[in-house]
C-alpha cells in the first residue's frame, strides 16, 4: 500500500469551513469579493453567493495540494551545496551519493490563483499568496547521475500564512512533527534546474 504523501493542505491542516469566521467576512466584505457579489447577482442567474462563496473557499484548500516533497526538493535543486553533484567529473555517472544536510530551514511563496466559472465563462479570478517556512533537521540526499532520488527525513517544524486577496485566512505554527521515513522521488528532480 502506497504511503500517503504530505501535502501544504497536511501541512496546514487546512479545512475550508474550519477557517476562523471572521477571517471569512473579512475576505467576504473586501472589495473584490463585494465587485464580485454584485456581479452574480446582477449577471449570472442561478447561482448565488453562499453557494460561490462556498466553492471558492473549497477551492483554495484544492491549490494546497502540493506535495512537500515537491516544495523542500524545488529548494535543495538550487543549493550552492548540493548543485556540485551536477558535475559529472567530480561526481560520475551511475554512482550514489548519500549528502547530509545541516539543519535548515526551506522557504517557499506560492501565488496560485482560482478562475471562478459560470458555464464555462470567466466570472473572476482570485489571488492567493501561500508561505510556508520549513525547519528540517536530519535529512539525508540520495544522488545519483546529477538528481536527487530520493530523501531520507528527519524533523521539522513549521509556519505559515494563507492570503486570499490580500486578506489574512489562516496563520499556522507546528509543532515538531516527523516525515515519512524515505521519501522516492521517482526518476529524480534534476540538480541545478
Amino acid at each position: 500500500m502506497e504511503r500517503e504523501m504530505l501535502t501544504l493542505r497536511h501541512f496546514f491542516a487546512f479545512h475550508g469551513p474550519g477557517l476562523h469566521r471572521h477571517r471569512l467576512e473579512a475576505l467576504e466584505s473586501g472589495e473584490k469579493m463585494a465587485a464580485l457579489k454584485e456581479r452574480l447577482a446582477r449577471d449570472v442567474k442561478g447561482v448565488g453567493w453562499p453557494v460561490a462563496f462556498s466553492e471558492l473557499v473549497n477551492k483554495i484548500g484544492d491549490v494546497l495540494d502540493v506535495q512537500l516533497s515537491d516544495v523542500l526538493a524545488a529548494a535543495w535543486k538550487k543549493c550552492r551545496e548540493i548543485r556540485k553533484y551536477a558535475d559529472s567529473t567530480a561526481y560520475p555517472p551511475g554512482e550514489t551519493f548519500l549528502v547530509p544536510l545541516a539543519e535548515h530551514t526551506v522557504t517557499s511563496v506560492h501565488h496560485p490563483r482560482i478562475e471562478l466559472l459560470v458555464d464555462d465563462h470567466l466570472v473572476a479570478t482570485v489571488d492567493l499568496e501561500i508561505e510556508a517556512a520549513i525547519a528540517l533537521e536530519g535529512v539525508i540526499l540520495r544522488i545519483s547521475d546529477a538528481r536527487i532520488r530520493g530523501v531520507t527525513t528527519g524533523s521539522c517544524t513549521g509556519s505559515g500564512a494563507i492570503k486570499c486577496e490580500g486578506f489574512l485566512l489562516l496563520e499556522k505554527k507546528t509543532e515538531p512533527f516527523r516525515l515519512p521515513g524515505t521519501i522516492e522521488l521517482g526518476e529524480g528532480v534534476p540538480i541545478g534546474d
